[in-house]
């Protein structure tokens, strides 16, 4: 799998409690277009995983280029604290990074356990995407 080719993202939510999450995931794939909706898997031990619940919302953050650091902040338990420091984000309700190739917001509508893993299917509720395109990839442990 180190040979694929994986476009980057964060998954961002605020729980219940009013707590800012983000995760990097790379484990992102459009479901259906009717209705439109995407999957995500989430490891169970991921900070955020108890947080991701059925009908609870969250936004696909498609990096771009530009965002390699924000990527390594949101992958590393131990930055946990400095995921939402940065003014890129928008946190006035789901938390989105302002700058980013695509924003895709989602609603909980399934989550699956499978071993490791939650697969979280989602709702598209709205999405925007910039003009150029830049988006951050991963390939054999390394961004490219």
């Amino acid at each position: 799998m180190r040979s694929y080719v994986y476009s980057v993202s964060i998954l961002s939510n605020v729980s219940e409690n009013k707590e800012y999450h983000a995760i990097t995931v790379s484990s992102v794939t459009s479901v259906s277009i009717d209705p439109p909706s995407i999957l995500v898997c989430i490891n169970k031990t991921a900070g955020i995983h108890d947080s991701i619940t059925m009908g609870s919302k969250y936004c696909i953050n498609l990096l771009t280029k530009d965002h390699e650091e924000l990527s390594n902040i949101c992958s590393n338990y131990e930055e946990e604290k400095n995921r939402f420091t940065s003014d890129q984000w928008d946190l006035s309700d789901i938390p989105f990074i302002k700058n980013a190739q695509a924003n895709i917001f989602c609603e909980v509508d399934q989550l699956i356990e499978y071993h490791t893993h939650t697969i979280v299917i989602g709702k598209v509720i709205k999405s925007n995407n910039a003009d150029k395109i830049k988006t951050l990839t991963y390939v054999d442990g390394s961004y490219e």
